[in-house]
């Protein structure tokens, strides 16, 4: 039984390497000096010969001579498994590239305009660093959720004065020299108070930014829906014209529609939309959100007052922020265009937070 089972690998190995003398000769037999590509030839019959005929005994012998033969022809590569292991890599940045390109396409929330559906870079506040904020675990604790405990400290010493508030920021005056501090961070100064240079005036944790795929098929089939997470480039658009990126917003108005806001609602055609549930969640002022508001302030120009519609033409999008107190969007510049639609966000997959998965 033992000799059978013998028998029978060597069979196996011999015609695996019969298959590997035929790959030899279709990818050299151009090239190969025709004494090497006969050698094989007569190698190739001699092994076939034995497996034929059953002499065993010979298999072991006419598989060397196989490998010889085979080794003149397609001589063995330099490095091969570092060669093979280059192969794999490009071939998947290939593929990678390739779904970038086509299919998915990664994108990062850059600001709140979104919250709190989706968050750009924003701050929470820290008393002082823990265990997890200590080297190598920070860089686990950053790997996995995108947070960093940051310190802001002070330049110079001297008496606080502030904060004023500007943007997303808190401005600190100490010693005559200017302290942002952003807001979300644990200040541990007040105003009148005598720091020293490098005291900790606040900390906290630096969280990052949501980031997503965009599906980049699927407006290729469907028309775009309202209520979906839309990312566009911002070309055409006077107002952002020379920013030439992306920009991420909930798509509100439709092509052909009247847009008009009586803050909490936006309205198409006079009529309050309540057709999608997050728009809906928006305009009854859910948990986090705010409801639509009018533009205000510098730069605003379309929907400013209660009187104001935009009126959608055909193949324009009205676009707007989830958080409408804080988000520059169509209601300040107008509708976006089709061609500079790339395609609705399909899900988050980093950080680790309530927000990862698909979006809403």
């Amino acid at each position: 039984m033992t000799g059978f089972f013998k028998r029978r690998r060597l069979v196996k190995i011999a015609r695996e390497w019969l298959q590997h003398a035929r790959l030899c000769r279709d990818t050299r037999s151009d090239i190969a000096e025709p004494s090497a590509m006969e050698a094989l030839l007569a190698a190739e019959t001699r092994l076939r010969e034995a497996i034929d005929d059953g002499q065993f005994d010979r298999l072991e012998k006419e598989c060397e001579a196989l490998r010889q033969a085979a080794s003149r022809v397609m001589p063995a590569r330099s490095m091969a498994g570092l060669r093979e292991n280059l192969e794999v890599i490009v071939v998947a940045l290939g593929v990678a590239m390739a779904f970038r390109c086509y299919f998915l396409q990664p994108f990062k929330i850059p600001t709140g305009s979104m919250q709190p559906t989706l968050y750009g870079i924003h701050y929470e506040p820290q008393e002082r660093a823990g265990t997890f904020d200590q080297h190598p675990l920070r860089v686990v604790k950053w790997a996995l959720f995108g947070e960093w405990y940051v310190e802001s400290k002070a330049l110079t010493a001297g008496r606080v004065r502030g904060p004023l508030e500007q943007g997303g920021m808190l401005i600190y005056d100490i010693g005559g020299l200017v302290h942002p501090v952003p807001r979300g961070m644990t200040v541990r100064v007040s105003a009148g108070d005598e720091v020293v240079s490098g005291q900790v005036i606040a900390s906290g944790k630096r969280i990052t930014g949501d980031h997503l795929f965009v599906n980049r098929v699927k407006w290729n089939f469907v028309c775009p829906r309202r209520g979906e997470v839309m990312v566009f480039r911002t070309d055409g658009i006077p107002a952002l014209d020379d920013k030439k990126t992306h920009y991420i917003k909930r798509m509100c108005g439709l092509p052909g529609e009247r847009m008009r806001i009586v803050p909490p609602h936006i309205l198409a055609d006079e009529r309050p939309v309540d057709d999608d549930v997050m728009i809906r969640a928006i305009s009854s002022r859910a948990p986090g959100y705010a409801g639509y508001v009018l533009a205000e302030g510098v730069g605003a120009e379309y929907l400013v007052t209660t009187n104001d519609v935009l009126a959608l033409k055909c193949g324009e999008y009205l676009a707007c922020g989830d958080n409408t107190r804080n988000s520059f969007d169509g209601r300040y510049w107008g509708p976006v265009r089709q061609e500079n639609l790339v395609g609705p966000a399909a899900l988050v997959y980093w950080p680790i937070s309530r927000r990862m998965g698909f979006i809403r």
